[in-house]
């Protein structure tokens, strides 16, 4: 194989792998968005705060796997402190 060829195969495989990492991430915020919009239903303001929840939840660094209990239990206070 010449340097070309490797240069090509190297250069597409790296951005197959970043696609890869952007497409999936784009995913976990798709699915989170609708957690939330789901939880919320029509009513904007629980979604406002849904949103804040989520990202103070991200920030905080808390594993994916408790984001739907952690917002479901967001949802049940504010419908509660209403």
């Amino acid at each position: 194989m010449d340097t070309t060829a490797i240069f090509i195969i190297v250069v597409s495989t790296v951005l197959a792998i970043v696609f890869k990492v952007v497409i999936f991430k784009k995913i976990r915020n798709w699915m989170d968005q609708d957690l939330i919009k789901g939880l919320a239903g029509d009513n904007q303001q629980k979604l406002v705060f849904l949103q804040e929840k989520l990202q103070k939840i991200k920030e905080d660094g808390i594993a994916r796997k408790e984001y739907q209990d952690r917002l479901t239990a967001f949802a049940e206070e504010f419908e509660q402190s209403r």
